[in-house]
């Protein structure tokens, strides 16, 4: 199972105004360093969590179809989308749409697919690499939980107070505490 990004975030979860607030900088001067800080404090808070935290389009790569079909990195916002679905290659090796009669999807934390009632999954003679794909849109557009925006905030504080990858004369964590005491609680456990 491989997942792949198709389509990155093109909005983020915290805005620069808000990061620059909390940082308490009025001008305009680090305002592209800022804007990269948030990009990586997002991206330090999906892996840590296992959730898409800005919308992004992904494609989930199988050698064959498993009994339950799990979407990484939620909230999955649409399975339907233009160029979304689930796709594999039948006996011929012709790319194939499944109907979307064929399947079930389950908007679970982190969301399913299975069979429909009185359906299965198509058989074909199995490429060793990459015969099904599910391509997906997941994160939040919206109301991501005010911890998750106070992490990255705090992460980006972290970031832009502590430039070098040294600091002498102090006592240092990688992560502060905070961040992952409030991450926690939306961190995703596989089913």
């Amino acid at each position: 199972m491989n997942l792949k990004l198709i389509t990155a975030a093109t909005t983020e979860p915290v805005s620069l105004i808000e990061a620059k607030a909390h940082l308490r900088v009025t001008d305009s001067n680090s305002d592209t360093l800022i804007s990269s800080l948030i990009k990586t404090a997002r991206q330090h808070c999906e892996n840590f969590t296992g959730r898409a935290l800005a919308s992004q389009t992904f494609e989930l790569i199988m050698d064959s179809f498993p009994s339950v079909i799990e979407l990484p990195m939620p909230p999955v916002t649409s399975l339907i989308a233009t160029d979304c679905g689930i796709k594999y290659k039948d006996s011929d090796g012709v790319e194939t749409t499944l109907a979307s009669t064929e399947y079930i999807f389950y908007d679970s934390e982190p969301a399913v697919i299975v069979n429909a009632y009185g359906k299965s999954w198509p058989t074909f003679i199995p490429y060793p690499i990459g015969a099904v794909k599910v391509r997906y849109v997941a994160g939040y557009t919206t109301n991501i939980p005010e911890p998750i925006k106070q992490a990255i905030m705090l992460l980006v504080g972290h970031l832009y107070e502590n430039r070098e990858a040294i600091n002498i004369g102090n006592i240092i964590n990688e992560v502060p505490f905070g961040v992952t005491t409030l991450l926690f609680p939306y961190r995703i456990w596989s089913l």
